[in-house]
């Protein structure tokens, strides 16, 4: 009988060390997670250096009207819609919105981006993105490791051709 319950309680002890080391697991793995960026993207280290140059300024001085983003040699200038998401936003969200089409892929990483290590957004807070849709009307996403600091969180803001610059403070 006493054998009986020292058995129970240590395979009782067995299950909640494994559920611990388990659950360690499990948060280390989402810890670890890291978005997709696309540093192979002709674009990127063009606006890479942009939002380098503009998280600087933003620093010393915060935000005025005339900060923006100029978008005229986005992908060649073949584009009709561009936007701008900073931290704590959904870009594929936006884009369903706007009608444009989406690949799988796209659709995955940023879902996924979404959804794993611990996340609030698909873009995160340090992060920035370029979304745009493309004449054929399919959208295409740059994702950027760092972004333009704390003036770029909850930055959501579109232009349409024939406008090319992207104004950060509303207007």
């Amino acid at each position: 009988m006493l054998q009986e319950r020292f058995c129970i309680v240590l395979l009782a002890l067995a299950s909640v060390a494994g559920l611990c080391v388990l659950g360690i697991g499990v948060l280390f793995y989402e810890l670890s997670y890291k978005p997709t960026y696309d540093r192979s993207d002709t674009d990127y280290r063009r606006y890479e250096e942009a939002f380098k140059a503009l998280w600087l300024q933003l620093d010393q001085r915060g935000a005025t009207e005339e900060d923006s983003i100029d978008f005229s040699s986005l992908n060649n200038g073949e584009w009709k819609t561009a936007c701008l998401f900073g931290g704590y936003t959904r870009p594929l969200d936006e884009m369903r919105l706007r009608g444009a089409s989406i690949s799988e892929n796209d659709t995955a990483r940023f879902t996924e981006a979404g959804t794993r290590g611990f996340r609030l957004g698909q873009v995160e807070e340090q992060e920035i993105a370029i979304a745009y849709i493309d004449p054929a009307n399919n959208a295409r996403f740059i994702h950027f490791a760092a972004g333009i600091g704390p003036e770029g969180q909850h930055l959501q803001r579109c232009i349409a051709k024939p406008q090319t610059r992207l104004f950060l403070a509303p207007r």
